[in-house]
């Protein structure tokens, strides 16, 4: 019984070294082909030698469990060496890509470099001090992540000011302009300017502000073309009226002049200075034309009615006055002082009208009082009656001041009959 105890104790042992033996074998099998990577498998050799060495003191349970650490160790830090390298890569990558462009990768470079010390730096994980792959790992993915979203809004910046140059071009090659290159110079020499202050933004790494610089130069390059386009017919449009009234006989007063101006503005590049001057030039244009309208007719009009006034016995110096005023006025090109001298006369007219009209009245009134006291037997009722028929004549005649004056005869006549006691003479 005995010899049979001894020989299961003796197998018992046997297995413990063979199996201890095979773990370690096969640990140090991995860490060999593990030593062909760089990974840092050194915290796995350690504790494979520890391994060896309680193999060694006849501990080959512990010897079992310190190999199987160590393969497990060795497997975990290659396993966490290979995702880190592939991080690490991808944004050595990205810098690189970044840097073909121009772009600022400092940072980046930076955020490596502080992870390869994060990797020195180390961890303890189950009782062993390796590398801190983990972390570095995550501070690589994220610089990836932040240089991957700067270089795409970088390439839109980049694609921005791609258009804006091209912008700039088609503004500076416009057909029209007598000499292109001064044209060019004075059209674009602002926007040149601006694209050179998105490209500082770029490479500073202000890609947003970069991005919209580019975008309001190819807007306002835009906006300056249809300008130019737009001042240009409105100029023409504009010789084309002043010729037609010139045609009237229309003053346009030194407005050719300043089309020339305008026209010298643009071929300099001067456009929005350039277009705003069309602009009031066409609106002048319009004043002229529609004041020398209202003046020549309006004219017209006041002196067909004030020779019928005249015929009337309408007889007023300062109407004649606005008129002779209005018509100098005219041949000077002053329309709009002809306008006022004409108003002045119709001021002259109505006051004029309005007092013939309340004569006409009083008269009317006057004479329904008469017709009132007939048969009332007083003596001097024909004489009144004859006064007022005077009165209406010299209205009708013109004779507004005699028949004013007959008329007020009329009614001290009437007023004084009314206050009689009985009403008799």
């Amino acid at each position: 019984m005995d010899n049979g105890r001894a020989a299961s104790v003796g197998f018992l042992k046997s297995s413990k070294v063979r199996n201890a033996e095979e773990a370690i074998g096969q640990s140090e099998g991995l860490l060999t082909v593990l030593r062909l990577t760089q990974a840092d498998i050194k915290p796995a050799e350690d504790a494979l030698q520890i391994a060896k060495k309680f193999f060694e003191s006849n501990q080959f349970a512990k010897a079992f469990h310190a190999a199987k650490k160590a393969e497990a160790l060795a497997i975990t830090l290659d396993e966490r060496f290979g995702v880190y390298q592939k991080a690490a890569k991808g944004l050595q990558s990205r810098i690189d890509s970044m840097r073909r462009l121009g772009l600022r990768t400092q940072e980046l470079e930076t955020l490596l470099t502080r992870a390869e010390k994060k990797v020195l730096s180390g961890i303890w994980d189950s009782g062993a001090f390796v590398p801190n792959y983990l972390e570095a790992r995550i501070l690589v993915e994220q610089a990836e992540q932040e240089g991957r979203a700067f270089q795409e809004r970088a390439e839109r910046a980049s694609n921005g000011i791609f258009l804006a140059e091209l912008a700039i071009e088609s503004l500076g090659e416009m057909t029209g302009p007598a000499d292109p290159e001064t044209f060019a110079q004075g059209a674009t020499s602002a926007l040149e300017e601006s694209l050179h202050e998105a490209t500082r933004r770029l490479a500073l790494g202000d890609a947003e502000g970069a991005t919209q610089v580019a975008k309001d130069i190819e807007e306002k390059a835009t906006s300056l073309k249809k300008q130019y386009l737009d001042s240009t017919k409105s100029l023409d449009a504009t010789e084309a009226q002043m010729t037609y009234l010139r045609g009237e006989g229309v003053l346009t007063n030194g407005l050719e002049a300043e089309i020339k101006t305008a026209r010298d503005m643009l071929e300099k590049g001067l456009i929005e200075a350039a277009g705003a001057m069309a602009v009031r030039l066409r609106g002048g244009v319009d004043a002229v034309g529609n004041a020398s309208r209202k003046a020549t007719s309006g004219v017209a009009d006041a002196e067909v009615l004030y020779a019928r006034l005249k015929r009337e016995g309408f007889h007023s110096y300062e109407a004649e006055v606005a008129l002779r005023d209005a018509r100098r006025s005219i041949r000077e090109g002053n329309y709009s002082r002809s306008v006022e001298y004409l108003e002045r006369a119709l001021h002259a007219f109505a006051r004029r009208t309005n007092a013939r009209e309340a004569l006409g009245r009083a008269i009317e009134e006057a004479r329904k009082r008469v017709q009132f006291l007939r048969g009332s037997g007083l003596s001097f009722l024909p004489d009144i009656q004859e006064v007022l028929t005077r009165a209406e004549r010299e209205f009708h005649q013109g004779n507004f001041i005699g028949s004013s004056e007959d008329l007020r005869l009329a009614t001290v006549l009437l007023d004084q009959v009314t206050r009689a006691p009985n009403g008799k003479n």
